[in-house]
């Protein structure tokens, strides 16, 4: 019990040699390791060995915000997998945060990436200049409260397109996006896009082909959609899973023989009791 006291003594303090805290550093015992890495003479590129696995004791360095002071570009140096880790910490330090400005752009596309990555970092990535950042985020469900600013500030059609497809996106952002006639296939394409908003899209000729292979579409409006002028739309209508007995029956005497093949290959596989 002395001899590990004394070891934890040594971890500690700031005063014992980087050369001995190095050696400490590959000890077994966490607690010993955690001591290390808070520990502001422990030699840099110990910090960064241990840092992914010890976050929180690395910002409690007193040494970290003096490297940022002394290396503006230090941002740049720390291992991209330590800077993941540092940034799920919802309270990162101001120095930090102005530290990921400088950061390359495939560690900012990393972090808004990143499911555990605090809300606050998200917020500030959302007026990130890279459009490589701003693409990732609306698929990040973390970043959920700061889509309807995303929109705002970046009409690029990517993210519009991004958001509209996503399953997290709320009901009230798909609604506004179901204006724009340039991603209403891909709200079709989304598996939580409500029925009401699946209606009045289907009044669209171009989105009714989408809209009847999504698993979502309601009995009724495949039923309407089966007498679609369009064979494209009737086809889809075969393949939707909650296409009723009747219809496909229906659609068995289709004029068009893709549809009616089609038709006939989904009863004997849904129903092969009929056959």
């Amino acid at each position: 019990m002395a001899i590990d006291s004394q070891v934890r003594q040594q971890a500690s303090n700031p005063n014992t040699p980087p050369e001995q805290l190095r050696e400490l550093a590959a000890c077994e015992d966490v607690a010993i390791r955690q001591l290390v890495v808070a520990n502001p003479n422990t030699p840099t590129e110990v910090l960064w060995e241990l840092g992914e696995e010890f976050p929180t004791q690395l910002l409690e360095n007193p040494v970290l915000p003096l490297l940022f002071l002394e290396n503006i570009n230090l941002i740049q140096e720390i291992p991209q997998k330590i800077l993941i880790r540092l940034f799920e910490i919802e309270t990162a330090p101001d120095y930090l945060q102005q530290g990921l400005l400088k950061a390359q752009v495939e560690v900012k596309v990393a972090i808004a990436q990143n499911p555990n990555t605090s809300v606050d970092i998200l917020a500030s990535l959302v007026q990130e200049p890279e459009s490589q950042v701003r693409y990732v985020l609306p698929a990040n469900p973390r970043s959920r409260t700061y889509w309807s600013e995303l929109l705002d500030l970046n009409p690029e059609l990517r993210i519009r397109r991004t958001l509209a497809e996503n399953p997290n996106t709320p009901v009230y952002l798909l609604e506004l996006l179901a204006q724009d006639p340039q991603v209403r296939r891909a709200i079709a394409v989304n598996p939580n896009t409500p029925i009401h908003l699946l209606e009045l899209l289907a009044q669209d000729p171009q989105v009714r082909s989408t809209i009847a292979l999504n698993p979502n579409t309601p009995v009724h409006l495949l039923e309407l959609l089966a007498q679609d002028p369009d064979l494209v739309v009737r086809f889809g209508v075969t393949e939707n899973p909650n296409t009723p007995l009747n219809t496909l029956k229906r659609l068995e005497s289709d004029r068009d023989p893709d549809v009616r093949k089609a038709a006939e290959v989904k009863l004997k596989e849904r129903f092969p009791e009929l056959a």
